[in-house]
């Protein structure tokens, strides 16, 4: 009984994570994510919002935020949930801040939390349980 009602609240989990990814063009104008893998992670559940990466080869992290900030004021990063992702996201959202962007904090740690529940915390993982019924 504790197994299938673990295995509903995972279905319900990733169901409600593969609308909220449906919906991130309403809430911000780009979400900034570690790699190409983890773009097509989101796309893969259904994300249409605009969608950029952290690493960019040859520019700093500054003129990285330079760019984004000038085309987008209202940002979703989007890193992973382990302590590397953790440090990336803060280093970034301090940045992006500090450009005048508004980080959308909130979204992230619903993301997050949905994550836990499926057990998934890196964002590139995501596209092996985005066709799965859990």
């Amino acid at each position: 009984m504790n197994k299938l009602k673990f295995s509903q609240q995972r279905k319900e989990a990733l169901n409600e994570l593969k609308q909220l990814f449906c919906e991130l063009d309403k809430y911000v104008d780009v979400v900034i994510v570690e790699g190409l893998r983890d773009v097509e992670s989101v796309k893969a559940l259904g994300c249409t919002a605009n969608l950029d990466v952290l690493s960019h080869s040859g520019v700093n992290d500054f003129d990285l935020a330079d760019e984004l900030t000038a085309k987008y004021s209202n940002v979703l990063v989007l890193t992973d949930f382990d302590e590397e992702g953790l440090n990336l996201n803060k280093r970034f959202t301090g940045i992006f801040e500090h450009k005048g962007a508004h980080v959308e904090t909130g979204l992230r740690l619903r993301i997050g939390r949905l994550m836990a529940q499926i057990g998934v915390y890196a964002i590139e993982s995501l596209d092996n349980i985005a066709d799965t019924s859990v």
